[in-house]
């Protein structure tokens, strides 16, 4: 458990309460606490020894309370809250744009649901409500529909999570299985858990206990934590046949034609005349492209690219992440925190920015020859322009340049907001260009085609933003521009933990063929400053 842990678990407190109609002292008190927790730059341990109370905004209740929650890992009010609000009335905090003061008007309104939400936007009911209007309910239409697309999908880490507690469940019954499905080809969400086991379903039925429902044939059907699981059984002679069947994609494996029986995916490949193709590199967009000649790995990349740290709203120190960095073998990393603008994040002003570039430079003294790049993570503004005026921008080594805000610009105004900003001679990398969140946030709308075209022509970077919930750029539109352009793959590490990430990243880069040599985090540090030369 982390501050930032204990921060979210507060804040969704406090938004349960106000949607149970509880305006209060307790609620003020909780969305306080949070924002000091975020905000707190130090760990967890030394803050506990310390006492809660020596942070503003908590009380010595509250931290004897936030003490207890550390010490047994449950907050049993918060527990309490969950059961009080309906899961579907849960389910629209889902909708972007939604706080918990709508989402309560609605729920005694009768819309206690996604589908319910759809259905009544569509009908003209939304606009009706007071506070709410026509321009509201197209709005909440739009992110409704997106959110209720999404329902029942889970993102890549939590769905691989799942997949390893049943692999280690079959394990521990003698039961060898293998994973399948999306998960296996790395899809960036999953709506479901595939597995293949070299044994009968009976023994997969028992080794599963109560997440197994029942057997169709040679398939066990069951569910895990709402995710639909499914167990393809099958004989040590044809276990190779059914892997590759059961990790698709569906239109993929059509494309092969008959498959011939194999105890292994190798020799499925070999009776069919063909290499064996990495999983990831089945799905329906990669029918008749050709695969690189070697796909980026994790053994190609010299430096990490985008990470934050407690100057900004990172949760470790300079130092800090640069040991980590080099403890993971990387030659150099590039630190990126938030800009002035960026208030809710710590962004740094001038003086910041004066502090941590001569700390960046005791550093590289010390460290060598390890480097560390001076770099900023600046909002895109409104207008296309970046953060900080260009004296400032210039001194940068590497400047990241990410939407923050503003995304419901009509597409025409968000193309040329994103055409200035890649225009600007001061940008290096165009970082999580959509500002999608997986499940929860659609991303800009923009033509694509024109912004990323511009980028090539000005040979800029465009970032493959590795965490989990972003992942952005899509693979797929990478895929289409992978002659053209260079990516960098981004951890946009908030901790050293956070430097683990790079794998998401690595696999969405394969997704979308990339060798190595159209990944800038194979440069060397010296190659990165030499694109500052013509600035």
């Amino acid at each position: 458990m982390t501050t930032k842990d204990l921060a979210r678990m507060l804040a969704e407190a406090a938004d349960l309460m106000e949607v149970l109609g509880e305006t209060g002292f307790r609620t003020s008190a909780y969305r306080k606490a949070a924002r000091a927790l975020e905000r707190y730059e130090g760990e967890l341990p030394e803050l506990m020894a310390a006492g809660f109370d020596r942070l503003p905004g908590i009380g010595k209740g509250l931290a004897g309370a936030l003490a207890e929650i550390v010490q047994t890992g449950e907050f049993d009010y918060l527990e309490e809250l969950r059961g009080q609000v309906p899961p579907g009335v849960a389910e629209l905090f889902m909708v972007q744009g939604l706080g918990p003061k709508r989402i309560r008007a609605l729920w005694q309104a009768g819309i206690d649901s996604l589908e319910e939400l759809v259905r009544a936007a569509e009908e003209g009911r939304i606009a009706a409500m007071p506070g709410f209007g026509k321009k509201t309910q197209q709005t909440f239409l739009e992110a409704a529909r997106f959110a209720l697309a999404n329902l029942r999908r889970v993102h890549l880490p939590v769905g691989l999570e799942a997949a390893r507690l049943l692999l280690a469940d079959l394990e521990r019954a003698g039961v060898y299985a293998a994973l399948a499905g999306s998960l296996r080809r790395r899809l960036e969400t999953a709506g479901n858990v595939d597995l293949v086991a070299r044994a009968a379903p009976e023994a997969v039925l028992t080794a599963l206990g109560e997440h197994a429902v029942e057997v169709r044939g040679s398939v066990v059907h069951g569910r895990l934590e709402g995710l639909p699981l499914r167990v393809f059984c099958a004989g040590e002679r044809e276990f190779g046949t059914v892997l590759l069947r059961a990790t698709g994609s569906e239109a993929w494996v059509r494309a092969l034609g008959p498959l011939p029986a194999g105890p292994d995916e190798t020799s499925a490949f070999a009776a069919l005349g063909r290499e064996p193709v990495l999983p990831c590199w089945r799905e329906p967009e990669h029918l008749g492209q050709a695969a690189p000649a070697r796909f980026v790995e994790r053994r190609d990349l010299a430096g990490l690219v985008h990470l934050h740290t407690a100057y900004s709203d990172g949760s470790a120190s300079l130092r800090t992440m640069a040991e980590a960095a080099i403890a993971e073998g990387y030659a150099y990393m590039v630190v990126t925190d938030h800009s002035q603008t960026a208030a809710y994040a710590g962004g740094l002003t001038l003086e910041d920015l004066e502090r941590q570039w001569a700390e960046i430079d005791a550093l590289n003294a010390e460290l060598a020859p390890f480097r560390i790049l001076k770099g900023i993570e600046s909002d895109i503004l409104p207008d296309g322009s970046l953060d900080y005026p260009d004296e400032v921008l210039a001194r940068f080594d590497v400047v990241l340049g990410s939407l923050h805000s503003h995304f419901h610009l009509p597409p025409e105004e968000q193309t040329a907001r994103l055409l200035r900003a890649v225009a600007n001679p001061y940008l290096t990398v165009l970082a999580h260009p959509t500002g999608r969140l997986l499940l929860r946030r659609k991303g800009a709308e923009a033509d694509w085609e024109r912004v990323l075209a511009r980028a090539a022509e000005l040979g800029k970077i465009v970032e493959i933003n590795a965490n989990p919930w972003r992942l952005d750029l899509d693979w797929r539109r990478a895929l289409a521009w992978r002659e053209r352009l260079v990516f960098s793959i981004g951890p946009d590490a908030h901790a050293p933990e956070g430097y683990a990430d790079v794998a998401y990243g690595l696999w969405m880069a394969q997704k979308a063929g990339l060798p190595p040599e159209r990944v800038a985090n194979t440069w060397s540090a010296e190659r990165w400053l030499t694109l500052r030369e013509g600035v």
